[in-house]
């Protein structure tokens, strides 16, 4: 027999968890599918957050080299450490998706790792990277994917 529950929402960025978290909170039995192996979405795993906090790092040390100097401030000769800034960056995403995973269980929120798909009226089935998939059963359905890069003709996206 397959799992049932009040709502299933498929994807697990921004308007996936928020839905999520809310869904729980408002009492109702609440799964949440995600593909990728932490929750959070483009954004906080792979988009906007590294991004940002490599660009932080990025300006400090242009920072330290130009203009620490005109300020009074002696540094010596500059270095970049490329390893330790992109382990500060994974700290600092792991932080973030483990607080967001936090928030699923505090929310009584059961999360899949697969695809989902939906298999008809109120059947979602979530297909884990080893391909069991399984049939999850629902009341209601909420799509919250956000989007995937187009890929162009010619252009090979790395």
């Amino acid at each position: 027999m397959a799992d049932q529950f009040d709502v299933i929402i498929i994807g697990g960025g921004p308007g996936g968890y928020n839905c999520a978290i809310r869904a729980g909170q408002l009492g109702l039995k609440t799964a949440l599918i995600e593909k990728r192996k932490t929750l959070g979405g483009t954004c906080l795993n792979v988009g906007c957050i590294p991004s940002k906090a490599l660009l932080h790092a990025s300006e400090m040390y242009e920072e330290a080299g130009q203009h620490f100097a005109d300020m009074g401030i002696g540094v010596g000769e500059l270095s970049l450490d490329l390893a330790k800034m992109m382990a500060r960056k994974d700290e600092a995403v792991k932080g973030l998706t483990d607080g967001v995973a936090f928030l699923m269980k505090k929310n009584k929120v059961k999360v899949f790792h697969g695809a989902g798909a939906i298999a008809g009226k109120g059947k979602v089935t979530v297909t884990p990277e080893d391909g069991q998939a399984q049939t999850l059963e629902t009341r209601h359905i909420v799509i919250a994917m956000g989007s995937e890069v187009t890929p162009l003709p010619g252009v090979e996206i790395d």
